[in-house]
């Protein structure tokens, strides 16, 4: 068998995190972007005064494929409002056959008892 080449190697996906106070349009109000663990997006979310809630606040995941341009990155809000919609990633290849964000989407669950679980 011959070596691979460059081309042929598995490229590096990188997951992150992003924080918004209205996940609807993260330009209105708070957002954060390339969190690196899910326990920070949490300690975040979590410290957005709800006074001042200029939406639905959600926490969602990027996953940019190394040596792509960002605007070909994937994200997608998990947690929005009352909700955590596991239905909607399974509808993204990426998404649904990525074990990081399986297990980022099952500790989440785990965090957040008081959301409802959309999976459809």
């Amino acid at each position: 068998m011959g070596k691979r080449t460059a081309d042929q190697e598995e490229k590096k996906v990188i997951m992150t995190f992003t924080v918004a106070e209205c996940g609807e349009y993260h330009s209105l109000g708070e957002y954060h972007e390339g969190i690196g663990t899910l326990e920070e997006a949490v300690t975040l979310y979590r410290q957005i005064p709800p006074e001042r809630m200029n939406g639905v606040p959600s926490i969602g995941i990027n996953l940019h494929v190394e040596g792509t341009a960002k605007m070909e990155d994937s994200q997608a809000d998990i947690l929005s409002g009352s909700e955590i919609d596991i239905g909607f990633i399974n509808l993204m290849p990426e998404f649904c056959g990525n074990p990081q964000v399986q297990e980022a989407v099952r500790e989440m669950i785990k965090l957040f008892l008081d959301k409802e679980v959309i999976d459809y």
